[in-house]
């Protein structure tokens, strides 16, 4: 599966897995900062190592978000605290 790293987010998560991309849709406010930023970081990292996204990475960062936890792996490129 090729995914376009030109693609809006919705349009991404949309090609990974049609439910996640649903519950997306739904966030708002801080939850749908923190979803988006762990999700963004995910496609990243995936772009970087050349692997497909995964639905179930996607589907615990949209959990994590649900329950106002930002949980994410620190990167060396990271330029700001977590």
């Amino acid at each position: 599966m090729t995914f376009d790293k030109h693609l809006p987010l919705q349009e991404r998560l949309l090609r990974i897995d049609h439910i996640q991309a649903r519950r997306f849709t739904k966030l708002s406010g801080t939850t749908l900062e923190i979803a988006t930023e762990g999700i963004i970081r995910h496609l990243r990292a995936c772009d970087r190592m050349d692997v497909n996204p995964d639905t179930s990475a996607v589907r615990e960062i949209i959990d994590d978000a649900l329950n106002g936890r930002r949980v994410f792996a620190e990167t060396s490129d990271d330029r700001r605290a977590a």
